[in-house]
């Protein structure tokens, strides 16, 4: 499969090798290009410019992020909307956790909730963890299907 397609295509299936060596690939090089202005001379200048691009450059990342995770989950003989519980519900559970933890009210002088965020913050880690053994360590469905053709055998 060509390196586009792996990143730019939601069509298709992709084992767990393809599916580390892209994601670490991105791991590498969003936060190169998120940081590469500060290589230029003056760092008021750096500073400026990452500024600017830093979002841009994430935002952008998460199209091939979730075009890898979704094929992989093609490979497992699951939809791509799972990204959704492997990702989003976590990330809303760390964000809203450590809202609740930092959050103070200087009007009533009411402080964060310890107990209430820890909660939300501990509630984050199983289904992330679960994303990261469905997508990375369980092996896909032997044959092909709904999604293509087994990726497994495609190398063979």
């Amino acid at each position: 499969m060509k390196l586009q397609k792996i990143l730019f295509s939601f069509d298709g299936r992709i084992g767990r090798r393809t599916y580390w060596l892209a994601i670490l690939a991105l791991i590498v090089a969003v936060p190169v290009l998120t940081f590469a202005p500060f290589l230029l001379g003056s760092e008021e200048w750096a500073v400026l410019i990452v500024a600017m691009t830093s979002q841009f450059i994430w935002l952008l990342s998460l199209w091939p992020i979730l075009a890898v995770g979704s094929k992989r989950l093609h490979d497992r003989n699951k939809n791509g909307w799972w990204l959704l519980a492997f990702w989003l519900l976590p990330f809303a559970l760390f964000v809203g956790g450590f809202s609740i933890v930092l959050f103070d009210d200087p009007r009533t002088g009411r402080s964060g909730d310890f107990v209430t965020g820890g909660v939300l913050l501990l509630a984050s880690l199983p289904p992330a963890l679960w994303g990261i053994v469905e997508l990375g360590i369980l092996p896909g469905t032997r044959g092909p299907n709904p999604y293509g053709a087994d990726p497994a055998q495609q190398l063979t």
